[in-house]
This record gives structure tokens, C-alpha cells and sequence, in this order.
């Protein structure tokens, strides 16, 4: 029978190989996820062997930064359609039909067959998977006791079913399941060559407008986010940054749209009176999707913060006008000051002035002594600004 690898979650197979004849799918684990897991027999027994285990609520957004959100599998099904040879069964099911049906399973109900013959190609899919009731609902739109609808199914990429069964709550919690003990054991792999970094082209370069910027973002994202940290890499920021500046930012940018950059980047301005200037700019241009901007979000907390100026000192809105990096830091940490922007240029372009937060340096400062999330330090904009990154990368 040889060395059987397979990903499933509880009894549901998403994908299997043989010996050394199967995908790595590694890129949807940490490395801590390896351990002992659960394995399922065709006779209803479990038993425990090792491999890897994550929760689906966890691999769906490893999915999503691999390029499998449901926007692009929409487009992964809908070219697979396109493939579909006329000279099988008529195949009646748009992406939408598909997503509804998939994305219902609850996989608790998934139950295995005790028999397991030698399947023919679409055979498995179709007299095995698809005959279950939780797929009813794919009967309305095809023949699914056919083995040609069940090699469309087969064929399909697995990250796709995978990302629709993780829309499902009742799923989220479930845990995905790399079972490669017997691959390992058989010698068709060693663990060391079995768990597989991410590539460069699968990763996002973030770059910012200045050193601190890029700092604090990777610090964010590795206290806050460990289990993508590694989706996310940042130019060399020990000396001389290279972008220093929102206009040499935009100049960087412009020259990698020249000159077709293949690389995943997100370019981050600073949400003040330049930056918004410059992101504008950059959003005008003509890029690949590859290479996106983004600027600082907008918060509710900066619409009424402390300003000082010719005018003395008001409370103003200074969302688009002196939000830099530093303002998403725990400003009350180990400080009894009110944080205070301080206006300084005008813009007439914008009819704006520009601010600049005072005693920024301090804050970051102080943000470099955190080690871990339980040193009474508020993360919740920091929070807000991984999670706007997140977003505009997927």
C-alpha cells in the first residue's frame, strides 16, 4: 500500500499523497504546530501519531495571505471551469452555488466509509465524499455520483474547499491536520526537509517612511500576530534607511512600478498632511497588484487629541494631518504627560497643516522595553494597525 500523508480535519480528507508523490503543505503550519495528533482509521478508530495540527480559524487567514481569500478562489474555481472538458456531464454550478454548499458542511457530521478499495481517478470524490448528506445541497446542481464531476472535484485546488469550510463557525475551532507520521517513518522525507519556509515571492515587504516605522510594525506584528509574523519581512533598518522621508518613500515606489517588481510590497504613509499627499499620488498610479499602498488608518481616538500652535493649544481632528506610527503607541505608558501634536508647516495643496508628534522618540523608547503582551502595556491601536496591514495585503 505504501506511505499514505494526508491533510483532513476531524474525517474529512482534503488532500492525500503517497510515498513521495504529494504536496507540501507545511505553509499553512508554525513550526510549533507540530506535535501529536490525532490520526482516523477507515474502521472508526483513532490513534495518535505525529504530525501537524492548527485551528482552522488560524489557517484561514494563512490561506487568505497565500493568495486564497474568497475573492481569488473565486477566480481559482471559476478557471478551473473553464478547463472542464465538453465532452464530459453537463456542469451547472457557478462559484456562488459552490460557495454556499461548501461553506454550510459542518465537518462533526463528516463520517468515513469502512470500505476502502483501490479508487478509480474521480471515483473516491464522488462514491466516497460527495455521497455524504452533508453535499446534498451540490445534487441540486450536478450529478455527483459521476466519477468525470467527481475528477472536477478531485482536481480542485484543496486550499479551495479548505477556505470555504473555514467561513463556517461551527468549523473554526476544528483542528486542520497534517498527518506525515507515516512518510517520515517510511523514509520518504526527514522532518527537517518535511516543514518548508515560506518563499520570497509568498512573503510581503513592508516598507515605511523611516526606520522607527518599519520597527515597530515587525514588533507589533510579532508580539501581537506570531502565528503569520513570518509572511512579513522589512528592508535592513540597523543603518542608513534608505527611504527616510515620505517623498524618497514615493520615489521608491514609483521606480518599482517601472520596473515591474514581481515581489509582494506594501508601502505604509505616515497619515499626516505629506503622507496623505503622497498616498494619493501612489494610489493614482498604475501599479500591479502586487505592489499596494496604504496609509496609516484613522482612528477615533486622534479626532479629539491635544494640539498646541500658533493659536495656542486646542483639540483638533488630526486624522490626515499628524498621524505618524508613534501615535499608535501606548501614550500613557510610564508617562503622566498629555501627548501633544505640535502644528508646524502649512500645505497649501492640501489646505492643511502638518503636525508632528512631540517626544515621539520616548514612546518608542519606551515601546523597544516590551517583551511580551503581559507587561501592562496597551496594545488596542497597535492591535487596529496589524489588522489594517493584514487587510491590505490580502
Amino acid at each position: 500500500m505504501g506511505s499514505i500523508v494526508s491533510l483532513g480535519i476531524g474525517n474529512l480528507e482534503i488532500d492525500w499523497g503517497k510515498n513521495n508523490h504529494f504536496i507540501n503543505h507545511s505553509r499553512l503550519f508554525n513550526p510549533t504546530d507540530q506535535g501529536v495528533i490525532d490520526y482516523h482509521t477507515y474502521e472508526g478508530e483513532t490513534y495518535e501519531q505525529t504530525g501537524f495540527a492548527s485551528p482552522l480559524r488560524k489557517v484561514k487567514l494563512r490561506l487568505d495571505l497565500l493568495g486564497y481569500s474568497l475573492k481569488d478562489i473565486k477566480r481559482i474555481y471559476e478557471d478551473c471551469l473553464k478547463d472542464y472538458p465538453d465532452y464530459y456531464p453537463k456542469f451547472n454550478l457557478n462559484f456562488e452555488d459552490f460557495a454556499r454548499v461548501i461553506s454550510s458542511i459542518d465537518i462533526d457530521k463528516i463520517k468515513l466509509s469502512d470500505d476502502y478499495p483501490d479508487y478509480d481517478l474521480g471515483e473516491y470524490a464522488s462514491k466516497v465524499v460527495l455521497s455524504q448528506s452533508e453535499f446534498e445541497g451540490l445534487r441540486e446542481h450536478v450529478d455527483t455520483q459521476d466519477n468525470d464531476i467527481g475528477t472536477f472535484f478531485e482536481n480542485l485546488d484543496p486550499y479551495v474547499q479548505l477556505r470555504l469550510l473555514a467561513e463556517n463557525p461551527k468549523n473554526q475551532d476544528l483542528k486542520l491536520e497534517w498527518r506525515t507520521h507515516d512518510i517520515v517513518e517510511g523514509g520518504w522525507v526527514t522532518e527537517s526537509e518535511l516543514f518548508e519556509d515560506l518563499n520570497d515571492n509568498q512573503k510581503f515587504l513592508i516598507v515605511t517612511e523611516g526606520s522607527s516605522d518599519a520597527f515597530i510594525i515587525k514588533r507589533a506584528i510579532d508580539l501581537l500576530r506570531p502565528d503569520i509574523s513570518d509572511f512579513f519581512t522589512f528592508v535592513d533598518m540597523e543603518e542608513h534607511y534608505p527611504f527616510s522621508g515620505t517623498g524618497n518613500l514615493f520615489k521608491f515606489f514609483q521606480g518599482l512600478v517601472s520596473i515591474r517588481m514581481l515581489n509582494k510590497c506594501l508601502f505604509i504613509f505616515d497619515n499626516d498632511a505629506e503622507g496623505l499627499e503622497k498616498y494619493e499620488k501612489a494610489k493614482s498610479i498604475d501599479a500591479p497588484d502586487n505592489l499596494r499602498v496604504a496609509k496609516l488608518p484613522d482612528l477615533e481616538e486622534f479626532s479629539s487629541f491635544l494640539t498646541v500652535g500658533p493659536n495656542g493649544e486646542q483639540v483638533a481632528n488630526v486624522n490626515g494631518k499628524a498621524v505618524a506610527i508613534e501615535c499608535f503607541l501606548d501614550l500613557s505608558y510610564k508617562t503622566r504627560n498629555t501627548p501633544i501634536i505640535r502644528w508646524s508647516s502649512y500645505k497649501s495643496v492640501l489646505d492643511s497643516y502638518q503636525g508632528a508628534l512631540e517626544e515621539k522618540e520616548y514612546y518608542t523608547k519606551q515601546f523597544k522595553k516590551i517583551s511580551s503582551l503581559e507587561d501592562g502595556y496597551d496594545f488596542g491601536k497597535l492591535k487596529i494597525l496589524v489588522q489594517h496591514i493584514i487587510e491590505s495585503c490580502i
